[in-house]
C-alpha cells in the first residue's frame, strides 16, 4: 500500500493550477520571465507544494498590493515576486539581477534572459 506522502501528486496539482485565477497567475507570471505559461505550471508543480499552490492566486494578490513598493525594474522584474511571495528564485539570484543592472545599466529584457536562464537551464543553448 502507497503512503500519502509517497503518492505522485502531479494531477492534483494540476487541478488546482487550472482554476480560471490560478491560470491567469501562471500566464503573469510566464510573461514576467518570458517563458511559456507550460513551463512556468510545470516548474510550479515539481517545486511547489500543496499548499503554496493553493494559495497561489492570494500570494499574487499580496504582491500586487504590497510587493516591492519602490516599483521600477525590481517590480519589472517580480523581485519581491519570485523571492518572497511565490519562492522560485533565490535572493542571491535575485540581488546579482540587481548588481548587473547598476553595473551595465542593463534592461529588463536583459535581466528576464539571466532570470529565464537560472530558472530553466535546460534553455540555455
Amino acid at each position: 500500500m502507497t503512503e500519502v506522502y509517497e503518492r505522485d501528486l502531479f494531477g492534483m496539482k494540476f487541478a488546482i493550477l487550472k482554476s480560471p485565477y490560478h491560470k491567469m497567475v501562471v500566464k503573469t507570471c510566464a510573461e514576467m520571465l518570458g517563458v511559456p505559461p507550460m513551463r512556468v505550471r510545470r516548474y510550479f508543480i515539481e517545486n511547489l507544494d500543496m499548499l503554496m499552490l493553493e494559495s497561489l492566486g492570494a500570494r499574487y494578490d499580496s504582491w500586487m498590493e504590497h510587493g516591492d513598493p519602490d516599483g521600477g525594474i525590481r517590480r519589472e522584474i517580480g523581485f519581491d515576486l519570485f523571492t518572497r511571495y511565490i519562492p522560485i528564485i533565490s535572493q542571491d539570484v535575485m540581488n546579482k539581477a540587481l548588481e548587473t543592472i547598476d553595473k551595465n545599466e542593463e534592461n529588463a529584457e536583459n535581466i528576464r534572459e539571466y532570470l529565464r536562464n537560472q530558472v530553466f537551464p535546460e534553455d540555455v543553448e
